[in-house]
């Protein structure tokens, strides 16, 4: 779970970090050693399934934010209104 959350932050904060996960999310997941769900969870973009997991709400909105996933859309999933 470190390895998300350190993602998620680093998503946020470092314009780069934003760049090459969108530009290559398996490489950038790699690099961070992010397995398993989560590493399925992250592509999809999966929030919900990220939130109910434990990992830390400030961090994923954030993150969320950083790629431009509309925030109506974000309260959505968080809800379970809409299936990503």
């Amino acid at each position: 779970m470190y390895e998300i959350h350190q993602l998620l932050w680093e998503i946020r904060r470092d314009p780069e970090v934003k760049k090459a996960y969108q530009a290559d999310p398996d490489a950038v997941l790699d690099s961070y050693g992010i397995e398993g769900t989560y590493r399925q969870w992250m592509k999809d973009l999966d929030f919900k399934a990220l939130y109910e997991s434990g990992i830390n709400p400030y961090l994923l909105y954030f993150c969320a934010i950083q790629l431009q996933v509309d925030r109506a859309q974000y309260y959505a999933q968080i809800r379970g209104e809409t299936q990503r």
